[in-house]
């Protein structure tokens, strides 16, 4: 059976490398203060990694219509934030760059073509500071 938190250790492992954002890196839950500049005003870029357990592939079943459990269909979101869409769009190009073709196993992390895409940092000012956020959308299809 394919263990979705294996592949969480992974992608988490992959961002927290990063020179930039690798300390802001956060599993499901962002603290309700995350750092800031030295003067308060703005947020440090992080990134919030989300993922769940991941699907069958009910096309994938052999006659018996029985699960493969070695296959899983994974979709894990990242989403990316940061002071002003200019460092949310800085931070989400790194993280992309990092995580585009990722070796997971035997297969590659990729952007997920059927996912609903935002395609420009969104703002929330519901907070303070302030901040734009950007998530991405990523799919790994193991077997």
């Amino acid at each position: 059976m394919v263990d979705p938190n294996a592949l969480t250790d992974l992608l988490l492992a992959k961002l927290r490398s990063l020179p930039d954002i690798g300390a802001r890196v956060y599993d499901g839950i962002v603290p309700a203060k995350v750092p800031t500049d030295p003067s308060g005003q703005y947020i440090r870029p992080y990134v919030a990694v989300f993922s769940g357990l991941g699907s069958d592939l009910p096309g994938e079943r052999d006659l018996t219509g029985l699960v493969d459990v070695t296959v899983l269909d994974w979709a894990p979101q990242t989403t990316v934030v940061g002071p002003d869409a200019r460092s949310c769009r800085q931070a989400a190009q790194q993280v992309a760059a990092a995580l585009t073709n990722l070796p997971m196993g035997s297969k590659f992390l990729m952007p997920d073509a059927d996912a609903f895409r935002v395609t420009k940092p969104l703002t929330d000012s519901q907070v303070t500071p302030a901040r734009a956020y950007l998530p991405l959308q990523w799919r790994l299809t193991t077997n």
